[in-house]
């Protein structure tokens, strides 16, 4: 046995160098590539939904335009729904992204960001099974009450006042169940009733509008460039915007929807603004004072 003693010691000590030569690259290997992964920078982006889209996710759309995008720069999208609430929350305690996707008229933010774009839009609109838009009143149109958005501008602005409101997910189904011969909606609702396959009509609301989607980016990123190249990707791409059933600039329909398409608007809220000013537009809603309401949008 002590002859082989020797000749083990030798095999052994191979061994351990033949390892040490694999192992040496290997590590070299995956540190370089921790350097790699570590250097790319991540660009995180909250979507906030504050009124109904049309037909599908806008966090999603935003995640495969940051997939594309992932591809010529050295940055990876990440993309997190979230509330209004939520929002408001987590920047009050310190926690804040790099860029912000919110509608018109979001509150509680404004001091967080800097400057602003639409990448797309939803817009109001009367729907009916069998009218002709002629002899719509409050006592025959139900009203979408929407998620935070200001259905009941639309409402004023339309005459509309004193009228019915109804859950987003029940007011459509009133007007198909003969409840009410009008229904005073958005394009989600256009999508609704798509769905359901019935007949119908649309005529789109062109006093008022306050469903825009904005971008931004939040002031404190340290990845302002990334989120520049990132927003100014997504804009020339927003011709796509038709497969979530939204508008924006150069966007076409070939069906119900195209009523909806190239509409501008007498009165509008297409930007972020303060709880006080919110509050302000809300009472003046409330209190059907469609001159002071008139007045704060101009």
């Amino acid at each position: 046995m002590k002859k082989f003693l020797p000749k083990l010691r030798v095999v052994i000590c191979m061994l351990l160098c033949l390892a040490a030569l694999i192992a040496f690259p290997c590590m070299a290997f995956t540190r370089n590539k921790v350097e790699a992964d570590q250097s790319e920078a991540v660009l995180s982006v909250w979507q906030i939904d504050s009124f109904e889209g049309g037909k599908g996710s806008r966090a999603d759309f935003l995640m495969n335009i940051g997939k594309d995008f992932a591809k010529n720069n050295d940055c990876y999208v990440t993309v997190v729904s979230l509330s209004a609430a939520a929002a408001r929350l987590n920047l009050k305690e310190g926690n804040a992204p790099d860029i912000i996707s919110y509608g018109a008229g979001t509150y509680g933010i404004e001091s967080y960001i800097y400057g602003f774009d639409c990448w797309c839009r939803g817009g109001y609109c009367l729907l009916t099974l069998d009218g002709d838009f002629s002899d719509v009143t409050a006592e025959n149109t139900v009203v979408n009450e929407g998620k935070d958005n200001l259905a009941g501008a639309a409402a004023l602005f339309c005459g509309l006042q004193g009228a019915e409101f109804g859950k987003s997910t029940g007011a459509y189904v009133k007007l198909i169940n003969g409840n009410f011969k009008y229904l005073l909606g958005t394009q989600r609702d256009v999508y609704r009733l798509k769905t359901r396959g019935v007949s119908f009509k649309v005529q789109p609301v062109t006093s008022f509008n306050d469903l825009y989607q904005n971008i931004s980016i939040v002031s404190n990123s340290p990845k302002k460039e990334f989120a520049q190249k990132y927003i100014s990707y997504l804009l020339s791409r927003t011709g796509e915007v038709g497969k979530l059933g939204m508008i924006s600039d150069g966007v076409t329909f070939d069906d119900e929807m195209r009523q909806m398409e190239g509409v501008s608007f007498e009165y509008k809220l297409a930007s972020p603004v303060s709880a006080e000013t919110f509050n302000s537009l809300k009472k003046y809603v409330t209190d059907g004072d469609i001159n002071m309401l008139k007045t704060s949008l101009k």
